[in-house]
């Protein structure tokens, strides 16, 4: 649809604004074309002069990288979607992928590596340094730091892991002592108590809550935005290699097979997922293991279950979603996770998922429609349950719950996750120009 910019809305000096930005965009020169401008534009915009601006934007991770996956990866894609809208996008931390050096602007920050709590706290210090020495319209947090105008709840929330982690008294106690758990308590309460950090965005609703009932963070503080994924890549299509996937882990075609992946397998769950594959109905079920960790303890585990047999480590795979297109249901059983990648990669392949109230990505996983979710990562029976039903479906059951997991998916992209991200930028610099 074509909207029109007539000469009477030069009247108002904002409006004006708004109508040169155009003659920039569309690279209009002429002079005389001052009166009347048409072009095919979006019509918020005109209702939004602000999103014409080009902003300074710093991002602030420890780690900017497509070598490595979770908030790393995402640093990359969403600097990478922020520049594609015009925007100056800059990087803090401590490292960047040497290839991705001419793409953005780095401003490296020294760490204190003699400790965990020196490293956690010489970063979010450094931070606050850098910055300082620079104009930024929005500084948004990655990583814990100091300095910042708004941030991005991406690691676990630590004052709620702790409390999953150390359930004993006594244990909880001792290890309150620890100056890592000390140190970063110290900074998630600086960045969610902060009146300078105007908002914080979550990627799920456990998120959101858990900020209100451990800091005491209005709703009206906090904005959701869910992860995006990369339709291009993940999408129903990987099943073209299905054959070709399961013929190199020998494992035949109508063999069910479960898919977990994770950089850290105790916390997201493979401890009780080993458990739940020796209590399967179905003793040919498989399992493959994606992801980089200590295998050996698992391995273990495997062998006095007597499912050694059966599980599949894989280690890091590049393409990813071909392995998730060759499996039958992606298992996350995690203790606690804001929100998953892989649970978003999995659905956008059409593959439904199992994981926990717990996580994060059960707001995505509506059970029965696009897969399963179980009250915790302990609920053995609940899940031998619902992965023995699972592999009883019918082949169209099976099309159905693939379909509804795409077309779930199919709406999350990178795009949309930086467009709305924007959105938060804006009402960030609305409250810093009325201070």
């Amino acid at each position: 649809m074509s909207y029109t910019v007539p000469a009477v809305a030069v009247d108002s000096e904002r409006t004006s604004v708004v109508v040169e930005a155009h003659l920039d965009n569309f690279g209009t020169s002429d002079s005389n074309a001052a009166g009347t401008v048409s072009a095919e534009i979006d019509p918020a915009l005109l209702l939004h002069p602000r999103k014409l601006q080009k902003m300074k934007i710093a991002l602030v991770r420890r780690s900017c990288s497509l070598r490595q996956a979770g908030a790393e990866r995402y640093c990359v894609n969403l600097f990478r979607h922020l520049q594609a809208r015009g925007h100056e996008v800059t990087i803090v931390g401590e490292s960047i992928d040497d290839d991705l050096r001419p793409e953005a602007e780095f401003l490296p920050v020294r760490v204190n590596h003699t400790t965990s709590w020196t490293k956690n706290r010489s970063f979010a210090e450094g931070c606050k340094e850098v910055i300082s020495q620079h104009r930024f319209d929005v500084v948004h947090g990655l990583s814990r730091a100091h300095g910042l105008d708004c941030y991005r709840l991406t690691d676990p929330l630590q004052a709620h892991w702790f409390n999953l982690r150390y359930r004993r008294p006594l244990h909880r106690f001792l290890q309150g002592l620890n100056p890592r758990h000390r140190t970063l308590f110290a900074l998630e309460r600086a960045i969610f108590q902060s009146p300078t950090v105007h908002r914080i965005i979550t990627q799920s609703r456990l998120d959101s809550r858990l900020l209100g009932e451990y800091y005491g963070v209005p709703e009206e503080k906090i904005r959701r935005v869910y992860n995006g994924v990369d339709t291009s890549v993940f999408c129903p299509d990987v099943k073209r290699y299905r054959g070709e996937i399961r013929e190199s882990l020998g494992v035949v075609d109508d063999r069910p097979m479960l898919v977990f992946a994770s950089m850290d397998f105790r916390r997201k769950g493979l401890t009780p997922l080993l458990r739940v594959l020796a209590q399967l109905k179905n003793r040919e079920t498989c399992l493959l293991v994606l992801g980089k960790d200590n295998e050996r303890p698992f391995r273990k585990l495997a062998r006095q279950l007597g499912v050694e047999d059966r599980v599949l480590f894989a280690g890091r795979q590049q393409q990813i979603e071909r392995y998730y297109g060759a499996g039958d249901l992606f298992v996350l059983p995690t203790i606690y996770d804001p929100l998953a990648n892989v649970i978003l990669e999995a659905m956008a392949c059409g593959i439904p998922v199992l994981t926990t109230e717990t996580a994060g990505g059960a707001d995505l996983v509506e059970h029965g429609r696009r897969g399963y979710v179980v009250s915790g990562p302990d609920s053995i029976s609940e899940m031998v349950a619902m992965i023995d039903l699972h592999l009883q479906l019918s082949e169209t059951e099976h099309e159905n719950m693939s379909r509804c997991c795409w077309e779930q998916a199919r709406q999350m992209t990178l795009e949309e996750n930086a467009r709305q991200t924007l959105e938060v930028f804006e009402e960030v610099l609305q409250e810093k120009s009325r201070v």
